[in-house]
């Protein structure tokens, strides 16, 4: 799976729970539950387990923890490609945020909204709400947010192509996670920083670093997780020609996808299938699992995954000999990376135009 911001809606709910006296044990205990079960992958669960949660918040008035519970709900419905929902959701957060004076909850608030906005493809507004958000944090002293922020706004210059800050951001959040002992955020830093490296060509290192996020993973029982990243090594494995590996792992993340219902990784996974069915000359099955994918992705309010998939039906439409297709889905596909920011694959979109006869 491509490069996601992550950070907030996974920071650790004993330390913040503690902080509200007036938090029942009953709800403390939910909101423990839920996100076990958004670990495991029970999205239903959790969904259930937050909803109970939220009730019983609302009912207490329990301001600042409700706020939390609001945005942890819309981060699950954020990974799962839930975009609109996700955004009412934090931005109900941030309204309990500010009406409590948690300061925190305002910087946690305003690190999803720009989570949010990048996907969609602001990158302007995603910067500001990002400084928004650090300010915040630095005003409550949360530094494991400040350090989420930091990998986070590499994301952004991973996305415009400034690989070497990208790299310095990532490598400055991880040496931070591993000295504060925080293998959950450090999985996710060597998630972004495996991205970077296999889009550099550096697939040894990528490899490496992959494996590494994956036995984190693993060893937390965090399915989610090690879904994503085994769905990054299938696209190593693919391109490397090591099809059967990767046809093994896009399958196993593929099926995790689908048991919650999670669309986002459900298209990324239509990509990395069709590629595969691609180098295998299997062509009308490749833009078979194209179209799923981009249906998938057409409510996912991704436009960078938008343009992937584009791209990869620009591709087997050429092999197929059909250079119309193929012609309009790199348009297509080069206008959304230029919309993101993503000016390097939008030039290596306008080099495959190029390459088409006229």
């Amino acid at each position: 799976m491509d490069t996601h911001a992550r950070g907030e809606g996974n920071e650790r709910i004993d330390s913040l729970v503690r902080k509200t006296q007036t938090d029942s044990g009953a709800s403390r205990r939910l909101l423990d539950q839920a996100r076990d079960a958004e670990r495991r992958g029970d999205t239903a669960r959790s969904f259930s387990l937050y909803d109970d949660a939220i009730e019983s918040l609302e009912r207490e008035q329990n301001l600042a923890v409700l706020a939390d519970a609001l945005r942890w709900k819309g981060t699950l419905h954020r990974e799962q490609g839930e975009t609109e929902a996700a955004y009412r959701l934090y931005t109900q957060s941030l309204i309990q945020a500010e009406r409590s004076g948690s300061v925190s909850g305002k910087a946690h608030g305003y690190n999803c909204l720009a989570i949010i906005a990048q996907r969609r493809g602001d990158l302007a507004e995603s910067e500001k709400l990002y400084t928004q958000a650090a300010d915040y944090a630095e005003r409550a002293g949360d530094v494991r947010l400040l350090e989420m922020i930091e990998q986070n706004c590499g994301v952004l210059l991973n996305m415009r192509g400034n690989y070497a800050d990208a790299e310095a951001q990532y490598s400055n959040s991880l040496v931070a996670f591993e000295r504060a002992n925080d293998d959950e955020a450090v999985s996710w830093v060597l998630n972004n920083l495996g991205m970077l490296y296999s889009r550099l060509g550096h697939y040894q290192r990528a490899i490496e670093t992959f494996q590494r996020a994956l036995a984190i993973a693993k060893s937390r029982r965090d399915l989610v997780t090690e879904s994503i990243v085994r769905l990054n090594l299938a696209q190593i494995w693919a391109t490397s020609g090591k099809l059967d590996e990767a046809e093994k792992a896009c399958a196993f993340s593929l099926a995790i996808a689908r048991g919650r219902e999670d669309h986002l990784t459900i298209a990324e996974a239509m990509k990395c299938r069709a590629r595969i069915e691609r180098e295998r000359g299997a062509f009308d099955a490749s833009i078979a699992t194209l179209r799923i994918g981009i249906f998938e992705a057409e409510a996912l309010e991704d436009r960078l995954l938008q343009a992937e998939l584009l791209r990869e039906f620009g591709q087997t439409s050429r092999a197929l000999g059909n250079s119309a297709d193929a012609r309009l889905a790199w348009r297509e596909a080069a206008e959304s990376f230029e919309g993101v920011g993503a000016q390097h694959e939008a030039a290596e979109i306008d080099a495959l135009l190029g390459s088409l006869p006229a």
